[in-house]
């Protein structure tokens, strides 16, 4: 009986020891187990825009857009200056990489003037004939020129816009506004000004009335 009892106790004593061993060197209820396996999962992101291999990059779920734009080669005109490099990124996010503005060229600036020459030639050749009525078609053309100069230069970039200048755009009030920094806080900078008919309330029919007021220029 004796014996018995002391087989026992020894059987008690050694599973305590095997239960202490376990919880010592294999946690798997500790927070870095946790972590661990978390870390271990993947993600999956739909690159767009200035990239070579545009489509679904898969990464690890504590990736950053840097280790998207590694796999889907940044062509030479992204402008990757307006992306955050160290920005997390989610599952299921896409990532529209934009173009550098592209300025008009010497030759197509060129191009205008020969028909600017024309007309004041024209308005010249009149002026011979009737002084006042050259000047005057003279001072209607300078003034539809700067018009059109304003107007050129009056539209708002939604990549830098605040809520105020958004807010100014035809069909969007602050709450729509609110929403556009909100996505752009987001997924990044636009792509183009097409991509504002991702953010939610603006649709097709929206997005027409404001096409001729936004940009994604510098």
């Amino acid at each position: 009986m004796e014996r018995k009892l002391r087989y026992a106790w020894w059987s008690v004593l050694i599973g305590l020891v095997i239960l202490a061993i376990w919880k010592l060197f294999l946690p798997h209820g500790s927070n870095a187990y946790l972590q661990k396996t978390v870390s271990g999962r993947e993600i999956v992101v739909y690159v767009a825009g200035a990239v070579e291999k545009p489509g679904l990059v898969h990464l690890t779920s504590d990736a950053r857009l840097d280790d998207a734009l590694k796999q889907v080669n940044p062509l030479p005109e992204a402008n990757l200056e307006s992306m955050n490099p160290a920005e997390k990124l989610k599952d299921g996010q896409k990532v529209s990489v934009p173009y550098k503005s592209l300025l008009p060229s010497p030759e197509t600036a060129a191009s205008g003037n020969p028909r600017n020459a024309v007309s004041s030639g024209t308005a010249n050749n009149s002026g011979a004939t009737n002084g006042t009525a050259a000047g005057s078609v003279g001072a209607v053309s300078a003034n539809k020129g700067s018009v059109s100069t304003a107007s050129a230069g009056s539209k708002i970039n939604i990549n830098t816009a605040d809520a105020a200048e958004l807010d100014k755009l035809s069909g969007v009030g602050p709450a729509l506004a609110e929403r556009i920094l909100n996505y752009r806080t987001e997924h990044g900078p636009f792509a183009c000004p097409e991509d504002l008919q991702n953010v939610a309330g603006i649709g097709a029919k929206t997005y027409e009335k404001m096409a001729s007021q936004v940009t994604v220029g510098p």
